[in-house]
């Protein structure tokens, strides 16, 4: 079994996203809405939002989020508030999705959808060579009857 953790480079991504977003609005804001007081107050609530959402909910998304991988099946464990395991053997994949950005080895925005019957199991914000690992192990397996061929 190896493990598998998202890519550090992809929480200073979403903060520098999050900054610029935050500036847009409060450009908007000021030059929309006309009176001062609500102004400082969309200000004030906008730049609680963010920092919230960057320095304590991010952070503790990124730490719980984890995925395993077996010669049979892969396994996604994550959740801030509420734990979430999902698991998903190779042989019931139908097709698999990567999604890849530009320079994604800085930026860490590498995913992994894996289509199942029913549902989806989505692997995100992986390094590059996790992701390739990943799609090496699911691709590698193949299924006669109802035993594992490798």
């Amino acid at each position: 079994m190896k493990q598998f953790y998202p890519d550090r480079h992809c929480l200073t991504t979403l903060r520098l996203l999050i900054t610029a977003i935050v500036v847009i609005i409060l450009f908007a804001v000021r030059y929309f809405i006309p009176v001062d007081k609500i102004v400082m107050l969309c200000i004030i609530v906008v730049i609680a939002i963010a920092c919230f959402e960057m320095f304590v909910h991010l952070p503790m998304f990124f730490n719980s989020i984890s995925y395993s991988a077996t010669s049979t099946e892969v396994t996604k464990s994550s959740g801030v508030f509420i734990k979430v395991h999902q698991s998903v053997r190779y042989s019931s994949i139908q097709y698999t999705t990567v999604i890849s950005s530009p320079f994604s080895q800085y930026t860490g925005f590498n995913f992994i959808i894996f289509f199942v019957y029913g549902g989806q199991l989505r692997l995100l914000f992986l390094k590059q060579a996790d992701a390739q690992e990943i799609i090496k192990l699911s691709g590698g397996v193949s299924v006669k009857g109802d035993k594992y061929v490798p």
